[in-house]
């Protein structure tokens, strides 16, 4: 076997195709709503956090 047939193995792979992406978007949803209930309770603006 070839070193790079070999190397493929150990190859990293996605075994839930998609799930990084909606990971990171839960990720940002939850991010806006903190600031928004931050921004509610002391009263700032704090879109610019991104």
């Amino acid at each position: 076997m070839s070193p790079a047939d070999r190397a493929k193995q150990f190859m990293p792979f996605a075994a839930l195709k998609g799930y990084e992406e909606a990971l990171r978007e839960k990720e940002i949803e939850i991010e806006e709503k903190m600031k928004n209930e931050l921004g509610e309770r002391y009263g700032e603006d704090f879109s610019s956090f991104d």
